[in-house]
């Protein structure tokens, strides 16, 4: 009897009508594109599933493998998040040479970016989202996905120099300024000069003035000047420059 139960359980499991002997590989991806529209997320896996498993030979079987993953993406909690990584990087794997498989890398980026935390926090995310992106841009330079992937790669860098800006920032308020200088000069160092701003330089500059490297500090506030000259750092910068160069006799 508890046999004839599971059985029966199981049988009730499947979606009568999502019967794949009775609806062709058109209609049940037409169907699973349809309650993706709705946010029907377990209704559109299944119909993606019944599509990936029963019809090998079919135009459709790599698109609906595609929409299964999606499905984890667009539902975005963290977990769902993590599902669809494992769903694209399968996909990878399993068809390395569709042109769907820039599309795959792509989301494997944006899935760690959907998780990342803010600036003042862990930035492993952020991390892992660069490394994704990178990918796309590397393996994929005249791909469809390259101008975004160039995009979030350069906000990645955005909030990563961010975060180590507001660790050279605690340092200078706690008047270790060495330690600030240090963190700054690594981080422009690292970063690409497209996402650099003038309070990158401005604070460094303070630091250096602080540390008494007076030449340095000189040149680092000509330099935001150079680059920035209307900024909202541009008349401290201005005072503070006249003040350093003077004690160098610049």
């Amino acid at each position: 009897m508890m046999c004839l139960l599971w059985i029966a359980a199981g049988c009730g499991g499947k979606n009568p009508g999502l019967d794949p002997k009775k609806i062709s590989d058109e209609k049940l991806y037409g169907i699973g594109q349809q309650n993706l529209k709705d946010e029907n997320w377990d209704q559109a896996r299944e119909a993606f599933k019944t599509v990936f498993e029963n019809f090998p030979k079919s135009d459709y079987r790599i698109l609906a493998k595609i929409g299964y993953a999606d499905t984890y993406y667009l539902q975005s909690s963290e977990a769902n998040l993590i599902l669809a990584i494992q769903e694209y990087q399968d996909f990878i794997s399993l068809f390395p040479f569709s042109p769907k498989a820039e599309y795959a890398q792509f989301q494997i980026g944006m899935c760690y970016y959907q998780m990342r935390e803010k600036p003042d926090r862990d930035q492993t995310q952020t991390r892992k989202a660069l490394d994704e992106f990178r990918k796309v841009v590397d393996t994929y330079p005249n791909g469809e996905m390259y101008r975004q992937a160039y995009d979030y790669l350069l906000k990645c860098y955005s909030l990563l120099a961010e975060h180590e800006y507001l660790v050279a920032r605690y340092y200078q308020h706690t008047s270790r300024h060495k330690a600030a200088v240090d963190r700054l000069k690594g981080m422009l160092k690292l970063y690409p000069e497209s996402i650099y701003q003038p309070k990158y330089y401005f604070d460094l500059a303070r630091s250096l003035e602080e540390l008494e490297q007076v030449e340095e500090s000189c040149s680092t506030y000509g330099l935001l000047l150079e680059r920035w000259p209307n900024s909202e750092f541009t008349q401290d910068a201005k005072e503070s420059r006249l003040k350093v160069c003077a004690i160098g006799g610049h």
